[in-house]
């Protein structure tokens, strides 16, 4: 997980992504997670993100398509996006390790509490048939489904992503800071692990507008890592073994009374 913090230097951010990715690859990560909205500073106005998304959009894409098949790291980054009105929309991409799009997924649920409102400033995703808005992609031993934010306040979201298989919840996000919102962060995170006996690994932006405290949390429910402020890496090394035996000593997803499919 790389913690960083998206300014309106659009140029600016993208350097430091590269200089944190190549600093993962080095120490061997295969997947290299930055914060929600790193591409432009998400407190800017929705008329300058928007324009954000129309010039800069498809050149941070690219550019991180190109970054991910020189490393030959999988790499997720919020960016904005060129939406169908006069707003951005709010995405994660995921490239994959050949430089090609395994997963573009849009937030599903806009950040309108605490005083903010998300819905201002960003196009709100529409769901689609059989839970189409969820976004999962495989690689290696692991399939990965993606959060942004706020949406890990939905139990139903990580439920449904790890029903559809997920085995790491990745969650890229500019927690807004806040009195309580650093307990919440870590609360809420380890919580979707637990009752879902799934890794979740998860990168914020740092002080001073979100919380920072990037981390990656077994299906236990311990945290192995984290960035505490500032910019900067955690790694950890995921093993299915792991995910295995926690969940054949904590059977609670056999376990379950209610349930929904989220389809294949």
């Amino acid at each position: 997980m790389a913690q960083l913090a998206g300014t309106k230097d659009v140029a600016a951010n993208l350097a430091a992504i590269e200089r944190l990715s190549a600093q993962a690859a080095d120490e061997g990560a295969k997947v290299v997670v930055f914060p929600e909205a790193v591409m432009y500073d998400f407190t800017a106005s929705a008329e300058e993100i928007a324009d954000a998304a129309r010039r800069h959009g498809d050149v941070f894409e690219g550019r991180i398509r190109a970054l991910a098949a020189q490393l030959q790291v999988a790499i997720v980054a919020g960016m904005y996006a060129e939406g169908d009105g006069p707003l951005a929309r709010n995405v994660i991409l995921a490239a994959g390790p050949d430089g090609e799009i395994i997963e573009r997924y849009q937030k599903l649920h806009l950040y309108d509490a605490f005083h903010y409102r998300e819905s201002d400033k960003n196009e709100r995703a529409s769901l689609k048939p059989d839970f189409g808005e969820l976004a999962t992609f495989d690689l290696g031993d692991f399939q990965f489904g993606l959060l942004n934010c706020y949406d890990i306040r939905f139990p139903e979201m990580a439920r449904l992503l790890v029903e559809r298989g997920a085995d790491v919840l990745l969650v890229a996000s500019g927690w807004v800071t806040g009195p309580l919102k650093e307990m919440h962060w870590e609360t809420l995170l380890r919580a979707r692990a637990i009752e879902n006996t799934c890794f979740v690994a998860a990168s914020c932006q740092p002080a001073p507008h979100s919380v920072g405290l990037s981390m990656i949390i077994d299906p236990s429910g311990v945290v192995t890592g984290a960035v505490a402020g500032g910019e900067g890496l955690v790694l950890a090394r995921l093993r299915m073994e792991r995910l295995a035996d926690v969940r054949r000593i904590l059977p609670c997803l056999a376990h379950r009374r209610y349930a929904i499919s989220a389809g294949q």
